[in-house]
C-alpha cells in the first residue's frame, strides 16, 4: 500500500508540473499531462491487477496498451508515416536535383542509334558479309527484311533490296560501322546520341526509396493488430511491388539500350554506284562511255532473248510465207512457159503462111 501512496503522489506531481508548465505553452501541457496521467494509471491497474490475481472481467491490459502505441496508430496515419520515414531516410523522396546530381553513376549512360543507307553490284556476298560480322562483333540481327529475285514483262531482274535492325555492343559500334563502309557505297549515314544518366538515376533513386518504405510498412504489418490497418498497409504493399516492377523494366530496358548500340541499314543492289563527289570531265566522259556500251549490250541481249522466245511463233510464219512465196513461183513460171509456147506457136503459123505466099 505504501508503493501505491508514491505512486499515486508522484502522479499528482506529475499533473501540477504538466500545468505550471502549460503556462508557456499550453498545447504540449496536455499532450504531458496525459501521458503522465496515462502511464500512472497504467502501473496502478497493474498493481491491482496483480493484488486482485488478474484482469477484470470484459478488461484488457493498459500497460501493455500503454507500452506498445504503434498498434493502436489508424491505418492511414501508419502508411503516411512509412512513407515519411522512407523519404527522410532516402534524402532523395521529394525529387531533389541536388541528390540525383550526387548520385550520378561515375560512367554516363548514353545510347547511340546509327541509321546508314548503302549501295552494293555484290548484294548476296555483301549480306553474307555482314551476318557474320554481326556475330563476330557479338552481336545480333533484331529485324530483316529481304527482297527476293523478281523480272519485269521483259525478263529483266528488278533490283533487290534489304533492311536490317542490328543490335551492336555499343564499345564495338565504330568497328563494325567502318566494316560496312568497306563493303559498299554510302548514301547517307547520320547517329544520334541521347543521354539518359538523369532518368536512370532519378528511377534508381526512387526505386530506393520504395524499398526503404517496403521495409517500414513490412515492420508496422508485424505490429498492426486490427483488419482494416493490415489492409491498408497490404493494399499500400502491392502498390509498392507494381512501381518497383515497374521500375525495374525501365532499367534493364536502358541498360540494354546503353550496352547494345542500334543500327538501322538500308541496302539496295545496283549495277553502277551513284556519285558521292563532283565528277571531273574524263569521267563523265568514262561513265558516259561505260553506260551507252552497256544499254547497247543490254538491246542485243534483249532482242536476241526475244528472238528466241518469240521462235514458236514466227518461225512457223517464215515457213508459211516461204511455201505460199514458192507456190506463187511456180504457178508465175508455168504461166510464162505457157505464154511463151502460145507465142512461139503463133509465130510458127506466120513463118508457115507467108512460105505459102
Amino acid at each position: 500500500m505504501k508503493k501505491r501512496r508514491k505512486q499515486t503522489i508522484l502522479a499528482l506531481f506529475c499533473m501540477i508540473l504538466a500545468l505550471i508548465c502549460g503556462c508557456g505553452s499550453g498545447a504540449k501541457s496536455t499532450e504531458a499531462y496525459a501521458v503522465a496521467e496515462t502511464a500512472a494509471a497504467a502501473e496502478m491497474y497493474e498493481e491491482e491487477s496483480a493484488m486482485d490475481g488478474g484482469f477484470y472481467a470484459g478488461g484488457g491490459n493498459m500497460a501493455a496498451a500503454a507500452k506498445a502505441p504503434a498498434a493502436a496508430i489508424p491505418a492511414d496515419e501508419a502508411v503516411e508515416a512509412a512513407v515519411e520515414e522512407s523519404g527522410t531516410t532516402s534524402g532523395t523522396a521529394g525529387g531533389n536535383s541536388t541528390d540525383v546530381q550526387s548520385e550520378l553513376p561515375a560512367q554516363r549512360k548514353l545510347i547511340r542509334t546509327v541509321d546508314m543507307y548503302v549501295e552494293t553490284d555484290n548484294f548476296d556476298p555483301l549480306l553474307t558479309s555482314i551476318r557474320e560480322r554481326v556475330t563476330a562483333l557479338d552481336g545480333y540481327i533484331e529485324r530483316s527484311d529481304i527482297s527476293g529475285q523478281r523480272t519485269n514483262h521483259q525478263g529483266e531482274p528488278y533490283p533487290r533490296s534489304a533492311y536490317f535492325t542490328i543490335r551492336i555492343p555499343s564499345t564495338k559500334l565504330d568497328t563494325f560501322t567502318a566494316l560496312v563502309e568497306e563493303g559498299a557505297n554510302v548514301i547517307n549515314k547520320s547517329e544520334n546520341t541521347r543521354d539518359v544518366t538523369l532518368q536512370y538515376s532519378d528511377i534508381k533513386s526512387r526505386k530506393k526509396s520504395l524499398t526503404i518504405e517496403q521495409d517500414r510498412i513490412w515492420a508496422l504489418l508485424e505490429k498492426a493488430d486490427s483488419l482494416e490497418s493490415v489492409i491498408a498497409l497490404e493494399e499500400r504493399l502491392s502498390e509498392i511491388r507494381y512501381e518497383l516492377e515497374s521500375m525495374e523494366s525501365q532499367l534493364r530496358l536502358y541498360d540494354n539500350q546503353v550496352d547494345y548500340s542500334t543500327v538501322e541499314l538500308s541496302i539496295d543492289e545496283v549495277k553502277v554506284y551513284t556519285p558521292t563527289a563532283p565528277e571531273t570531265i574524263g569521267e563523265r566522259i568514262r561513265n558516259g562511255f561505260a553506260k551507252s556500251l552497256q544499254n547497247v549490250s543490254d538491246f542485243c541481249v534483249n532482242l536476241f532473248v526475244g528472238l528466241i522466245t518469240s521462235s514458236p511463233i514466227w518461225v512457223p510464219l517464215l515457213v508459211l510465207t516461204l511455201l505460199v512465196l514458192g507456190i506463187l513461183k511456180r504457178r508465175a513460171w508455168k504461166k510464162r512457159l505457157r505464154w511463151n509456147a502460145a507465142n512461139q506457136g503463133i509465130e510458127n503459123m506466120r513463118a508457115d503462111s507467108s512460105g505459102k505466099d
